[in-house]
């Protein structure tokens, strides 16, 4: 393989991979917008005690995803490991459900954006000279040039914006848990966590961890591999299952079990607002309505960094044009697929822009189930790809609880969370358009369109097909 056609290798350390990936999950607008839809439409004060749940759902799936990331080192992740556990077919459909699911995130995220950073200005009693759609298109030409720059100055950028999104929100707790109150754990206990629309809590949460499986992504580009996406994985994973948890708790305490529903429902969007202001003061308003903006740029770094990297490998495995595998000469980024990317990101903002789509009912609403979805049935994959794959090399000295159990129960439990998320549909997306009911059959052209082109390489490259799986780094 040509210099050309290679990621920087080691540079990306330990914490620039997690700093990317938890940016991905977003901490900061999962609590502004995420905890108070879940305190009321699922299940109340057994909010936090689903998010402790949905962690150790992750971490029963992550211990099959470490195992794989120990043998299998290739930027397209979750590809990749399909692939080596599942075939040639399920690994493109995976590949073309991680392109789907990665676009939508970035379309989502890229979207919210946009809405608050048109309500930031607005909130300084300035005229907001651009829609909404024209500030996310600014939004990612600099994600572009980030993109394309070296690696770890994006780490560097989101590390910093992910401590002080985490910051703000860690400081309101503290807030709290300093005010005179009668402290109470009922939410961790089953009666009170299963109650309710449980199945809606848990998708709320299991979507708030999206982003955090990215860290195989920069197998390729970080130091030892083998022992820096294990561990960057289970810390993200405590990270953002410590943070949901703890802070979701701290919020029942303040507005108390029997009223953090009602309390919520009355004012979403501003639930935590209202809360910050009355214990931090005004100030406190501003400086989270700027993170919040800053953390979705943060979310959309980290995405495009995603997408950009699966859509190097499909060139570098000649299943799409072979020059977006082109790296840069210098930081050695995957930069045509950057472009490539960012150009279609420009293209679909100004669709949506002028076709007046809502920002938040319409695109963020589509986009975000559509990406979720996805990525839950990639990890889905995954986890059976996982129990394949040990099962046809039992030779590798990998335990009984990684190589099996663990991903056994993570299929469960990711199967469960996707049976609710197709049963709550609308509820989920917060829209009544009939177009949230044909987003599950993008799902399936993804598998129609693998087997499409995995029969289409069989009969016209044989000789790329037969390759195709042995592609994959195995160490």
């Amino acid at each position: 393989m040509s210099n050309e056609n290679q990621l920087k290798k080691g540079s990306l350390g330990l914490l620039a991979i997690v700093f990317f990936v938890v940016a991905a999950a977003s901490p900061l607008t999962g609590a502004v917008g995420g905890l108070p839809i879940a305190f009321f439409i699922g299940n109340g004060a057994g909010v936090p005690g689903v998010y402790l749940l949905a962690g150790l759902l992750l971490f029963l799936f992550s211990f099959g995803f470490v195992a794989m990331s120990r043998y299998v080192i290739n930027s397209g992740a979750f590809y990749a490991y399909i692939i080596q556990g599942l075939g040639i077919t399920c690994g493109l459909s995976g590949l073309n459900l991680a392109l789907l699911g990665y676009t939508c995130m970035q379309l989502a995220v890229s979207s919210m954006f946009g809405f608050f950073t048109d309500q930031l200005i607005q909130s300084f009693d300035l005229h907001s000279p651009l829609s909404w759609w024209m500030y996310a298109i600014i939004m990612q030409v600099i994600v572009v040039i980030l993109g394309i720059a070296k690696v770890e100055i994006g780490g560097k950028i989101l590390g910093i914006l992910l401590l002080c999104e985490i910051g703000i929100i860690f400081l309101l707790d503290l807030f709290i848990l300093k005010q005179p109150l009668s402290f109470e754990f009922s939410s961790f206990t089953p009666s009170i966590f299963f109650a309710g629309n449980f199945g809606i809590s848990m998708v709320f949460a299991i979507c708030s961890f999206i982003g955090f499986e990215a860290t195989a992504i920069y197998a390729e580009e970080c130091k030892h591999p083998q022992t820096t996406i294990p561990r960057a994985t289970f810390i993200a994973v405590t990270i953002i299952t410590l943070f949901f948890a703890f802070s979701a708790w701290a919020l029942v305490q303040f507005i108390g079990a029997q009223n953090i529903a009602q309390i919520a429902a009355a004012d979403p969007n501003l639930f935590i607002f209202n809360i910050a202001e009355q214990l931090l003061g005004s100030w406190s308003i501003q400086v989270m309505s700027i993170l919040l903006v800053t953390s979705l740029f943060a979310a959309s770094q980290a995405f495009h960094n995603s997408l950009s990297r699966y859509l190097f490998t499909m060139g570098r495995d000649k299943l799409f044009w072979s020059k977006i595998a082109k790296t840069h000469p210098i930081h050695q980024t995957p930069y045509v697929a950057s472009i490539i990317q960012g150009v279609f990101m420009i293209i679909m903002l100004l669709v949506f822009g002028i076709s007046q789509l809502d920002p938040m009912t319409d695109v963020f609403a589509w986009s975000s189930l559509l990406g979720s979805m996805t990525v839950l049935i990639l990890q889905i994959g995954v986890s059976i790809a996982a129990i394949r794959f040990f099962q046809r090399n039992h030779h590798l000295p990998v335990s009984l609880w990684s190589r099996m159990i663990a991903p056994f129960l993570a299929t469960l439990g990711m199967l469960f969370v996707l049976f609710n998320v197709l049963e709550n549909i609308k509820v989920l997306s917060g829209s009544s358009s009939s177009i949230i009911l044909i987003l599950p059959f993008f799902i399936i052209l993804c598998f129609a369109v693998a087997v499409l082109t995995s029969q289409y390489l069989k009969r016209k490259d044989p000789s790329l097909y037969a390759k195709l799986g042995q592609l994959i780094k195995l160490v």
